[in-house]
């Protein structure tokens, strides 16, 4: 049986105990420690294995206070150690996990034209609007196929939307957090006006700053109730389908280079509407305040290679299921923490 490493598990018993409940994972899973800075770690968790799939990369939830230290150098030095390391173990095939976010930040894509693998985030532009997330995202993808085109490695990237989709784990990753504040009433952070049309990355803040943050909203956009959000267009992907497209890759012999994967586009009002017809009766935002978007994506580079991706109420209904089933959506209950999007 082959080996494979997966990045990104995340160190403690509370983030990645779930892991352990997995289906046979007490005969064949083995979880190492290793950090995005840590070369020697990575050579040895990745010796003997046949593939990797790099996942790990720092998503903030919060402002990062030095982006170069907690964004750049983790996502692009941690490519470059786990590459090495693979390189070491003669590894036949990784798949590293990008984000569309990587893709979008191109002001002279026209804006009628799908935007394919061939599209690249602008890094100056990203960099002049302070979106670091993407800035750190797009360099690692470009590290990574750099990479193997220097040392003749097979190296594949994937690039997904906004993961959604039941959760396995206790903790609330980032990307729950966008359909929780459509249920909770958390609307009435949004700061899209000031930063652009933003379909991914999440900046999440802590309580202590909320007073600053709505005086900062009161002076510069207008009071926004908890009822508001802004009427953007989304870009959605189920993690279980984004799962088996990263196994597609993988197992894949035709599987080559760069891959966009994301299975659903909507306004937000249009999706909450959706969110709304099948669980009524939660605070969903009432009003919507109209904002720009990107162009649409196209997707057929995957679809050729054989993915498919489930219907949009299926991810709905097993995701809003599983956050009752959590306890996440009772009544009085606090949300997890303050949102800008």
């Amino acid at each position: 049986m082959k080996r494979v490493c997966v990045t990104g598990a995340r160190g403690d018993e509370k983030k990645n105990g779930h892991l352990k409940k997995l289906e046979n994972a007490e005969e064949r899973l083995h979880i190492l420690k290793a950090d995005l800075f840590d070369f020697e770690g990575f050579c040895a968790a990745i010796a003997g294995c046949s593939g990797v799939i790099h996942v790990a990369s720092p998503v903030p939830d919060r402002l990062v206070a030095n982006s170069q230290a907690e964004l750049l150098d983790p996502a692009i030095l941690g490519t470059q150690n786990v590459l090495n390391a693979c390189l070491k173990a003669k590894v036949e095939k990784v798949v590293v996990v990008s984000s569309v976010t990587a893709v979008l930040e191109n002001p002279e894509w026209p804006s009628d034209m799908e935007m394919d693998e061939s599209c690249w985030t602008n890094i100056e532009y990203a960099k002049s609007t302070q979106k670091w997330y993407e800035v750190s995202k797009t360099m690692a993808e470009i590290e990574a196929l750099n990479f193997a085109k220097l040392h003749d490695m097979t190296v594949i990237t994937i690039c997904p939307s906004i993961i959604i989709g039941p959760m396995l784990q206790s903790t609330v990753n980032v990307t729950s957090l966008l359909l929780l504040s459509y249920m909770k009433g958390c609307g009435g952070r949004s700061q899209i006006g000031r930063e652009g049309p933003d379909p991914v990355k999440l900046s999440l803040i802590d309580k202590a700053s909320e007073d600053t943050i709505k005086k900062e909203e009161d002076e510069q956009e207008g009071r926004f109730g908890g009822d508001t959000m802004d009427n953007i267009n989304r870009l959605y992907t189920d993690v279980r389908d984004l799962s088996e497209a990263i196994l597609l890759l993988y197992e894949n012999p035709e599987s080559n280079g760069r891959y966009i994967c994301s299975a659903y586009s909507f306004r937000t009002k249009e999706f909450v509407t959706k969110m709304e017809s099948l669980f009524p009766g939660y605070n969903y935002p009432k009003i919507f305040i109209e904002k720009s978007g990107y162009a649409p994506l196209n997707l057929r580079k995957l679809l050729e290679l054989g993915w498919n991706y489930r219907p949009l109420e299926e991810t709905i209904v097993d995701t809003i299921k599983n956050y009752e089933e959590a306890g996440l959506l009772e009544k009085g209950k606090p949300f997890p923490s303050v949102i800008r999007f």
